[in-house]
């Protein structure tokens, strides 16, 4: 695919941006080694290549799912700048 300034327009038009000359210039210049260099990849043999799903070389670490006891609720509005009626008092917002 050749990538000139007017195809680099029209894809900066799909995409509701504007470029000046200079901006339209560079990317010109930086889709084309872009697609240049998935060009290059897909020259590359990958019939024995099976397919991944996961990029992921190691094991997950994933921590215990353990229950573990939080703050009770005194402690928690202990912490509250203001309360009201057993939890926190905030400023209205919806008239009533």
């Amino acid at each position: 695919m050749v990538f000139d300034r007017a195809r680099v327009r029209h894809i900066a038009k799909l995409a509701s941006l504007s470029l000046s000359d200079a901006e339209a210039d560079r990317f010109t210049s930086e889709l084309a080694a872009i697609v240049g260099y998935v060009e290059e990849l897909n020259t590359l043999d990958t019939t024995d290549v099976p397919p991944t799903a996961d990029v992921q070389l190691g094991l997950a670490q994933w921590r215990s799912d353990t229950l573990e006891a939080g703050l009770s609720r005194d402690e928690v509005l202990a912490q509250a700048p203001e309360v009201e009626h057993d939890g926190f008092a905030v400023p209205t917002f919806v008239e009533t």
